[in-house]
């Protein structure tokens, strides 16, 4: 399996860590950190890609899983199981708006 990142998820990441920056008054160390949490829900769902809350809707066949301190994570992925890939629309942190941000990110150019 491949991650496959829409090309706004490292946006996702760089917001995340200018947020964790900002409202800790500089603290890198603190933002390494919930990008460790990053990896770490990453490698769940690449153990378990067909695992998580199913979306309806727009995001019909996309799952969600949270994760990291406080399930305050958030990914957004369709796994593609016969084409070994794993489709990532975002990562949002918080209490971000992902399921409207998802619902524009669903598509992707091959």
């Amino acid at each position: 399996m491949r991650f496959i990142r829409h090309p706004f998820f490292e946006r996702d990441l760089i917001g995340i860590v200018n947020h964790i920056v900002e409202v800790t008054n500089g603290d890198i160390a603190a933002a390494g950190r919930r990008l460790d949490q990053v990896d770490a829900l990453l490698q769940e769902i690449f153990s378990n890609p067909t695992s998580g809350v199913r979306l309806s809707g727009k995001l019909d066949g996309w799952l969600v899983r949270h994760g990291g301190a406080g399930h305050r994570l958030t990914i957004v992925f369709k796994p593609d199981i016969d084409a070994g890939q794993i489709y990532l629309a975002l990562v949002a942190f918080g209490g971000r708006d992902w399921m409207r941000l998802a619902s524009t990110r669903h598509k992707f150019s091959e």
